[in-house]
């Protein structure tokens, strides 16, 4: 039998088959909850404070504070996995709001579940698809806006995720995007969306979840001399971009191949796409901008 992961559970490290939560928990009950993902390869973790900044942002907003400070986390995440025996890792922190004390709860008196659930690095598309490009669909779903639910909120309520990769994959497509209220261009379930047109790097800049993965390709594109416009994005600038490519934690640069049956004019993955992947994937081998695990 595999080795099972260690997973920290509310200050312990236990194996993955014994880190429960309660069916009382709001996490589940309500998706009360809020999460950061970050990776590891080769035993480097990349953009490590980058990621608590923002997962403790995420926390502040929603009123879950812990007593766990930065340092706390990133020591936590750390010893989490040196007790694992992977060194390219997805790894998920995740705090709720608890069991209740109340039939009634009070959402301001709670006892938070703390969890680092790390995994074996997961790549958003197979090897096939990451060579040939995806196919890209546009929901009919809209993106949550700021008078609703901050899409900079990284909660655990995904349906409208969901709902709209369920969408996707019944029309054969492989990922989703949607659009914000007003029409244009948001982002993914689990991505960030750039478009190359005529030399220049465009991505969109409101009603987006500030990914950390994004903030390294606006990097790497002004580093390679590519100018990377933050901009607001109709569906027809998609339809008639020379590149597209989604981006994430999960993999780096994923080019689009076909976003709702338009083809991609060009060769997929674009020059563009090849050249900032590149140089991602270098930065990774270095170990840059990372955190040693050992």
């Amino acid at each position: 039998m595999d080795e099972q992961p260690v997973i920290y559970m509310n200050g312990d490290y236990v194996p993955l088959s014994e880190a429960n939560i309660s069916i009382l928990d709001q996490g589940f009950l309500l998706g009360d909850g809020v999460f950061d993902v970050v990776s590891a390869w080769k035993g480097v973790i990349y953009k490590l404070d980058a990621h608590i900044e923002r997962f403790s942002l995420s926390l502040q907003a929603a009123m879950l504070n812990t007593s766990m400070s930065h340092d706390d986390w990133r020591a936590a995440i750390i010893e989490t996995m040196r007790r694992n025996s992977f060194r390219d890792a997805t790894i998920r922190f995740i705090v709720t709001r608890g069991v209740s004390t109340k039939v009634v709860a009070d959402p301001r008196d709670f006892e938070p579940t703390i969890i680092i659930w790390p995994a074996p690095y997961i790549f958003l598309a197979d090897e096939n698809k990451r060579a040939q490009g995806i196919r890209l669909f546009i929901s009919h779903l809209r993106a949550f806006t700021p008078d609703t639910l901050d899409p900079r909120y990284k909660c655990l309520d995904r349906l409208h995720f969901q709902l709209a990769k369920i969408e996707a994959l019944d029309a054969g497509c492989d990922d989703v995007i949607w659009l914000s209220r007003d029409g244009h261009v948001a982002e993914g379930p689990a991505s960030n969306l750039f478009m190359a047109k005529d030399g220049k790097v465009y991505t969109p800049g409101e009603g987006v979840l500030r990914g950390i993965t994004r903030q390294a390709f606006i990097e790497i594109a002004a580093e390679a001399g590519i100018e990377c416009i933050e901009a607001n994005l109709t569906p027809f600038d998609l339809y008639s971009a020379d590149e597209l490519f989604t981006c994430s934690t999960a993999g780096g640069a994923l080019a689009v191949r076909e976003i709702t049956g338009r083809k991609m004019p060009g060769a997929v993955p674009g020059p563009i796409t090849q050249e900032l992947d590149r140089r991602y994937w270098e930065k990774r081998e270095s170990g840059a901008d990372g955190t040693p695990i050992d």
